[in-house]
């Protein structure tokens, strides 16, 4: 049985190698690393900007057939969209909500019909009916309805076409919704929708 004395010595061996194989660290903050400058041998060198790996540079060059747009331009190209019908940012937030409630089975499906191509009506419309039947969205009935609209994003992505996206924020959880919207005369047609 060991003494005490020895439980001492060995704990004293153990602590020696395991801070032997410890790194030093340097903590260096702000206003400290000027006050207590070391020779330039001990201070960090800079990073490189430009970073390889195997020889591939980590932000590779914009491809030929790629425009990479400013946000300046977009709002400018989106604008004048616009022109004539509803701004597209705006109306994207105002279809999402509209489209979601559809797909819940609480708005009617033909209160859409002028603004949705016909065969994404009836894939909503059938969404909706069916979601509607389910139980649990029977015994939701009482739960507030009350919805707003977050992050709308708006891409043109051809001449005349714009792909959105929003995030609707319910009582329960948020829902992504994902449009494609192509101007005509005086408004706007969405042609494909998507949800997550």
């Amino acid at each position: 049985m060991g003494t005490v004395s020895e439980d001492n010595q060995i704990s004293n061996r153990v602590d020696e190698k395991t801070t032997s194989r410890r790194p030093h660290l340097r903590v260096v903050s702000g206003h400290l690393a000027a006050a207590q400058a070391k020779p330039a041998s001990s201070r960090q060198l800079a990073l490189p900007l430009e970073w390889h790996a195997g020889g591939i540079p980590a932000h590779p060059s914009t491809p030929n057939y790629l425009r990479v747009v400013p946000d300046e331009d977009e709002r400018e190209e989106l604008a004048a969209l616009g022109k004539g019908r509803p701004h597209p940012v705006a109306w994207a937030a105002q279809m999402s909500r509209a489209i979601f409630e559809v797909a819940l089975g609480e708005r009617p499906a033909t209160q859409l019909r002028k603004h949705i191509a016909p065969d994404q009506l009836t894939t909503l419309a059938i969404r909706g009916t069916s979601y509607a039947r389910h139980p649990a969205a029977r015994s939701a009935t009482g739960m507030t309805r009350l919805r707003k609209i977050r992050a709308v994003r708006c891409c043109l992505v051809a001449p005349g076409t714009i792909e959105a996206s929003a995030v609707v924020v319910g009582a329960a959880r948020s829902h992504a919704v994902a449009l494609r919207m192509e101007s005509r005369p005086g408004t706007w047609l969405v042609t494909a929708i998507d949800f997550r």
